[in-house]
């Protein structure tokens, strides 16, 4: 068996069979990979020395020697006996990891999974309901097939799923027929009102109102789209448990201070009308006011006053408390006996905090108390959920770790295709074989595969592991 070098600088091996070849070429990389950390290592070396003696120069100057600091730290355990405590030990990380551990968790891939696939849903191209959105709008998808044009506020009503002709983000389009009383002016007015203040706009517990028109004969309202949300009523299939309770009932009061603080009602605290969405867990429910500015563009003649109408949102959050608690919807027109039933029910299953709360928002005369009384009532209720929130956020902050590591490796090796790999140059693979592309070639075929007795295996787990011990050349690929 001869070696020589060709005019590459590369190997070359006359007389050796392949598992030879794939042999050398696993030698290669190993010296390669063996000269690169020594150059490293003797690096840092001398870094540490050098620091090492200026370290050293700095105590001489200052009269300080090892031997005095060693006399004062044996006088020191002589007179006071001093003991460290163990603390707890963190169980040791496993040697080796399954391939589903290095990204997301099963569950929340599958949240968002879900969630991306209800976004892309489209009604059939020849559906006769494409003509019922406006122009601005396409790619429509029936929200309220089920309700079979029924709607809560008095009108003939559907919601679509639309995708903006101007920026192509997705967005709510209600469209309510047969309304008579509402002008272009009106609704002028009433987008005005919503969008002067930004407050209600940005608060996380509220859906963003962004335009209210009249097109079609018809009076259309867009709100932004909450991808993988349902309606309380469509949720709710029984009681909740006290702590779940609690949490609704302080994201509701924190939207609803928002509101009132700008001089605006919400008028749509109902089952129907507000937007749940569950976490990847399944623990913890995101509640948000929808269908803001609805009923004051088709109740816009009645002309009643904001303080009367922030007091009707009062009584009509004790009423939902009380549906919360009991799976039962309990609205203004419940009669007296059904409500007692509920109350009933609430003081027995309940704590009495929960059960004096919704009875005084509900039956308080001749005023209920104010937004601000009861976010001082709910106040230590708060922190609780201030502190879940503040968890769940770290649950996504480690998810997003994982995900950035997932995507800085496939970054990696997209960067080493694009520079290894050129289709443009056809049968020419001499230029990656010189130079710094040819040490990414080597560092590419020492990260795919290694040798099992003389077979070229290749693993994910091996790819992985060399791809997150040499950093630093991604380092250099992202800054290239």
């Amino acid at each position: 068996m001869r070696v020589r070098l060709n005019a590459m600088n590369r190997i070359e091996w006359n007389g050796c069979e392949e598992s030879t070849a794939l042999q050398s070429d696993a030698f290669l990389s190993h010296f390669f990979l063996f000269s690169l950390c020594i150059f490293i290592i003797a690096s840092s070396t001398s870094r540490s020395s050098t620091s090492r003696s200026s370290i050293t120069q700095q105590q001489a100057s200052y009269g300080h020697t090892a031997e005095n600091e060693q006399e004062q730290t044996s006088s020191l355990e002589d007179d006071y006996e001093t003991t460290v405590p163990a603390g707890p030990v963190p169980p040791p990380l496993p040697s080796f990891r399954a391939l589903h551990s290095l990204g997301a968790s099963d569950d929340l891939w599958r949240h968002q999974r879900d969630i991306q696939l209800e976004s892309m849903r489209q009604m059939d191209p020849s559906d006769p309901r494409h003509k019922a959105i406006p122009l601005p709008y396409c790619n429509g998808y029936c929200l309220d097939a089920s309700q079979r044009g029924r709607s809560s506020f008095g009108y003939p009503s559907a919601t679509f799923l639309v995708t903006s002709r101007e920026d192509g983000h997705l967005y709510c389009l209600r469209r309510f027929d047969n309304v008579r009383s509402v002008s272009p002016k009106i609704t002028a007015t009433v987008m005005e009102r919503w969008t002067a203040s930004a407050a209600p706009q940005e608060h996380p517990g509220v859906v963003p109102f962004y335009q209210c028109f009249v097109a079609q004969r018809a009076v259309f309202f867009v709100h932004q789209y909450i991808p993988g949300a349902r309606s309380l009523q469509e949720r709710l299939g029984g009681p909740l448990s006290e702590p779940m309770l609690w949490s609704c009932i302080a994201q509701l009061v924190s939207a609803i201070r928002t509101v009132h603080a700008s001089k605006l009602a919400v008028r749509t605290l109902k089952l129907q009308h507000i937007l749940s969405n569950s976490d990847s867990t399944g623990t913890r429910l995101r509640l948000r006011l929808n269908c803001l500015g609805v009923t004051d563009a088709l109740e816009f003649e009645a002309r009643r006053y904001v303080a009367d109408l922030q007091e009707r949102d009062i009584r009509d959050l004790g009423r939902l408390i009380l549906s919360l608690a009991t799976g039962t919807e309990v609205t203004a027109a419940t009669d007296d006996g059904a409500l007692e039933r509920c109350e009933a029910f609430l003081a027995q299953n309940y704590s009495r905090d929960i059960h004096n709360l919704a009875m005084t928002l509900i039956r308080s005369n001749p005023r209920p108390p104010s937004i601000l009384d009861v976010s001082r009532a709910i106040a230590q209720r708060a922190f609780d959920e201030q502190d879940a929130a503040y968890r769940s956020l770290d649950r996504t902050e480690r998810a997003l770790s994982a995900e950035y590591e997932s995507g800085r490796a496939m970054r990696l090796l997209l960067k080493l295709g694009f520079i290894n790999e050129r289709p443009e140059l056809g049968p020419n693979r001499r230029w990656s074989q010189s130079g710094d592309c040819y040490v990414l070639t080597l560092f590419r075929d020492y990260g795919r595969f290694f040798l099992l007795g003389l077979r070229r295996v290749s693993l994910y787990g091996s790819t992985f592991a060399h791809l997150n011990r040499f950093p630093f050349l991604f380092v250099s690929l992202s800054s290239s």
